[in-house]
This record gives C-alpha cells, structure tokens and sequence, in this order.
C-alpha cells in the first residue's frame, strides 16, 4: 500500500529529529511519499527578500528551493529513495516506480508543500496522508491562546473546514490549505494530524491508533 507524508519544514531544524524520521521510514513497509516543508531556512531567506523588495514570487521560489534542499538531506539518510528531488508531479510519478522511497519539496510558486502533499495523496493512489505537523492535534481554537480550546481527535472535512477559515488554528496554512483540502476531500483521503516532534507517532498509526486527530470525508 502506498502511504505519503507531509513533514513540517520545523522538523528540519533539529537534527536528531530528522535522523529519526530517517531511521522510522526506513523500517515501513510498502512504498512512501514524503513531501516536506522549508522549515527556518525558508523563512529566513523569506525575510530578508521581503526586506529588500523582492516579488512573492521570488519569496515563493526561495521557500520551494529550500524546502527541496530538506529533501536531499532526509534522501541522503534513506535507503532505496530515488536520489533526487522531484520538481513536479510528473517527475514525481516517473520516479514512483522503480523507487521505494520519492521525496519532494514544493513544486511551484503560489502552492504550498501542503497542496503538494495532497496531490501526491491523490496521484499515487494512498488512502491516507499523515501529517507531521507544529501542533500535537487539531483544536478547535488556538490553545496557546485559549485554555479552553477543545482538543479534536475525530473530526471531518466540513467541520476542520470552518476551523481553517476562522484562524484559530495555528499553523493552519502549513496544516492544510484551502487546495489541499478540496484535494483531498475529493478523494476521501484520510488525513492524520499528529505532533512532529514524535515520528514514533507514525508506526502508532500503522498499528491503527490516532495519536493526534484523524480527519475523514
């Protein structure tokens, strides 16, 4: 079964956590998408374009090239991945056959690495997508903010739908956009929500558990 995986652009910025990650996906079954994210030396390089001016198209490109740069580095650390970094979903999809392993960044200005994530979901046919994300769980408002907020650990497209429109989630941009929903609304892809700072989390799911919250259609 394929399975794909959105990584934070944080998990990027500890070293041990990526090693980790490194070490869990090497150990699953089956054939795996990875999709991550820019991470700090995307926002980095965002700023200090924004500073001097620069288009948010070229604000876009740094943050696709450095999340492609993340991507090498967690290729290097696996065993049978394709060793390169794919630019769009077709070269992705012409790597996914003769690799165990595909790892991307973003693809293209004006899309997140969560569209990407979806996209892949929806071209190799996986049925879930597991979401390593800033945040141990979907709430229902910002919990840094509200103490009250509601932890969610079932929950479907519609109602996450209205969370995401609100604000109240932080991260939410990087969680899920309106594209990568709408993708994977579409196909009735499985979306799991968990801390990113535990990659243990994903052999819980395989297992069958639901460490953060799982979103359904």
């Amino acid at each position: 079964m394929a399975l794909v995986i959105k990584l934070s652009g944080r998990i990027f910025d500890d070293e041990e956590l990526v090693l980790r990650y490194a070490s869990v996906i090497n150990k699953l079954p089956g054939k795996i998408g990875v999709v991550a994210g820019g991470g700090e030396l995307a926002r980095r390089y965002i700023a200090v374009a924004r500073r001097g001016g620069a288009s948010n198209t070229f604000q876009d490109l740094l943050g696709i090239y450095a999340s492609r740069l993340n991507a090498l580095l967690l290729i290097s650390l696996l065993r049978d991945a394709y060793p390169r970094v794919p630019a769009t979903l077709e070269e992705f999809l012409a790597a996914w056959g003769g690799h165990k392993v595909v790892v991307a960044g973003g693809f293209q200005p004006g899309q997140s690495t969560a569209t990407v994530a979806a996209l892949v979901a929806e071209a190799v046919g996986s049925p879930v997508l597991l979401n390593a994300a800033n945040i141990d769980a979907v709430y229902s408002d910002d919990p840094r903010r509200n103490p009250n907020a509601r932890r969610i650990p079932e929950m479907r497209y519609d109602e996450f739908e209205k969370i995401l429109h609100s604000s109240a989630l932080p991260g939410g941009y990087e969680l899920m956009d309106v594209w990568s929903l709408s993708i994977l609304r579409r196909n009735c892809i499985t979306t799991y929500v968990f801390d990113g700072r535990r990659p243990d989390h994903i052999e819980a799911i395989a297992r069958g558990e639901n460490p953060g919250s799982r979103i359904t259609c």
